[in-house]
């Protein structure tokens, strides 16, 4: 086994309890952005170069490592943290879009009676995901420095302040940003915010107030310019839009009947970090990180998108 990851993902694991698009019954399922990110970059590169990061509630029900040593994974960072695991609903509408909601007791108004729970205040929610998202200190100091990181979404400044601690110690850094920042920040706010980042990598809903005043073409390029040395826009079914070195090229999606959308964008993620540790180039990265996330929406779970095999392109 080598002695350290050249891969490092640093995301969350989750309790998903999903809510089909159409009637039929609900299920608990081990989920987070990690573990697609994962599940795609396994795909390009030998597992054992890849490393988890990541925490879970003293209650957390799955078997994590387990189910990544079958996947080939041999470096995983899993911290137990003392309270209990975020479990959200994840329902999903028919056109394949989606809400998160709480179920945890402590994070819902249950009222005097009994009533039906409503999330509670917003604070409890966001103390929550902090507590199960990972810091720089979670990261193994044998595990660094290192060749590639990818970060996964998290809220409040947990992306600047991973950035600040180890972007010295990392050859190059790709982030998927949290709409809880990005969704209306400018140009200038996000570069400022992500400085050390290689590859900015959001989906639309995390840029969405550059979109209301720019095109698609535009926003990229601007956030090109702005330092990001690589930018690719997820853009759901539509095509990737990639800027690199002041240029913009578009990167078509597969066509797919998709079974469950879950996990698309981070599988994008880390396809697209593993093919850069590889040295392909970006667009080279951007072809094979859309293949994977063709692969993840036509499985369900992230069990089974960890038992994908890499895609003929």
């Amino acid at each position: 086994m080598a002695a350290k990851p050249d891969l490092l993902i640093v995301g969350q694991v989750t309790i998903d309890d999903v809510v089909p698009g159409v009637p039929g019954p609900w299920r608990r399922q081990m989920g987070g952005s990690s573990l697609y990110a994962i599940a795609g970059a396994r795909l390009w590169i030998d597992p054992a170069r890849i490393g988890l990061v990541a925490r879970a509630g003293i209650d957390y029900p799955f078997d994590t490592e387990l189910l990544l040593r079958r996947a080939g994974l041999r470096h995983v960072a899993l911290r137990k943290v003392p309270e209990e695991h975020l479990l959200e609903w994840l329902i999903y509408e028919p056109d394949g879009s989606r809400r998160s909601l709480p179920r945890n007791t402590t994070l819902l108004d249950i009222g005097a009676e009994g009533a039906t729970g409503m999330p509670a205040h917003t604070d409890a929610y966001h103390d929550k995901l902090l507590a199960i998202s990972p810091t720089a200190d979670d990261v193994p100091a044998g595990w660094l420095p290192a060749a590639a990181l990818h970060l996964c979404t998290q809220i409040a400044s947990r992306h600047q302040d991973t950035l600040t601690a180890l972007r010295d110690q990392v050859s190059w850094i790709s982030v998927d940003p949290s709409p809880h920042y990005s969704r209306y920040a400018s140009v200038e706010e996000l570069s400022d915010k992500l400085d050390g980042t290689s590859a900015f990598l959001p989906s639309t809903q995390e840029v969405r107030g550059l979109l209301q005043a720019q095109a698609p073409e535009q926003v990229v390029l601007a956030l090109n310019r702005a330092g990001f040395s690589e930018v690719a826009l997820k853009r759901s079914a539509e095509a990737v839009l990639l800027a690199y070195e002041g240029t913009v090229d578009s990167i078509p999606v597969t066509a797919v009947a998709p079974v469950d959308p879950t996990g698309a964008g981070d599988s994008f993620c880390g396809a697209y970090a593993a093919c850069r540790l590889q040295g392909m180039t970006p667009i080279e990265a951007s072809r094979r990180a859309v293949a994977t996330a063709a692969l993840i929406v036509g499985c369900s779970g992230v069990e089974a998108a960890l038992r994908l095999e890499t895609p003929i392109i």
